[in-house]
């Protein structure tokens, strides 16, 4: 028996109280309401974010002037203030030189106070010139290769770089490190070691990188390759402290007339102790 078609709506609405025992309308005004409220609330919660995120940025920001400020002191320490320390010291010894007319000490002391002058007027124009162009922005293999492809016109010394680490990446305060110590090594070269080559490896040893710079130069003395040299030759000494601050160690290996090697290795993790850029 077909079922009339005017009492199939009747039909449909009985099937769907059956269904649902307590139907609801569909409220629209409630609907804008519960979607106005967690607007509000979404809005409410970025208010009370964004104080936040500002003060966090202003933390970070705190924070990146403070290691900042602690890089320069770092850096005036140690390219200055260790050789006034030191002349101040010769300048003693040379006084008593003087007053006991020992010509031989003082025309010594003298000598190491000009040397120690000289190096310190170096260094400080080191420093002006590394405030003022800072770690290259595409990172240390750039400067790196930069700075190789520069080295002969500059220098006169060709110099050749085998990056075995293609995809090094290192954090920012310790490429630092890393670019400044190959700077002083490479300086040596030019300025000191009278060479005509130099060639710059950096490869992967172990848990950690190595770098190494060799020359043909005419090599150094053997009291410069121990832990201490003399003043004149804070280079060296500023090099072993940076590396001391990468968790690594600094190695020199020369003989006059037969070149000379210095070999930086540090590990990969960044030590805890590290505190100083």
């Amino acid at each position: 028996m077909q079922t009339p078609q005017g009492d199939r709506p009747t039909i449909a609405a009985a099937a769907v109280a059956e269904a649902d025992p307590h139907p609801r309308a569909f409220d629209v005004p409630a609907a804008r309401a519960e979607r106005g409220a967690s607007a509000n609330d979404a809005a409410g919660h970025d208010a009370t974010a964004a104080p936040e995120h500002a003060r966090l940025v202003r933390e970070a920001l705190r924070t990146a002037l403070a290691n900042e400020r602690q890089m320069m002191a770092n850096e005036v320490h140690d390219s200055l203030a260790q050789g006034l320390t030191y002349m101040r010291m010769r300048m003693s010894l040379l006084r008593d030189a003087i007053r006991d007319g020992d010509d031989v000490r003082a025309i010594k002391y003298w000598s190491d106070v000009d040397s120690s002058l000289t190096n310190a007027h170096r260094r400080l124009r080191e420093l002006i010139t590394y405030f003022r162009s800072r770690m290259d922005p595409q990172g240390l293999l750039h400067a790196l290769q930069e700075t190789t492809e520069t080295f002969l016109d500059r220098t006169g010394v060709a110099l050749e770089f085998a990056n075995r680490v293609p995809d090094l990446d290192l954090p920012v305060g310790r490429e630092v490190q890393v670019f400044h110590i190959v700077q002083e090594a490479l300086a040596n070269v030019c300025m000191h070691a009278n060479a005509r080559r130099a060639r710059l490896t950096l490869e992967r040893k172990g848990a950690g990188y190595e770098i190494v710079v060799d020359d043909d130069g005419v090599g150094i003395a053997a009291d410069l390759v121990a832990e201490h040299g003399e003043a004149g030759h804070y280079g060296i000494a500023i090099m072993r402290e940076r590396a001391c601050r990468l968790g690594g160690e600094l190695t020199l290996d020369s003989a006059p007339g037969a070149g000379t090697r210095v070999r930086l290795y540090f590990p990969a993790m960044e030590p805890q102790t590290e505190s100083r850029l």
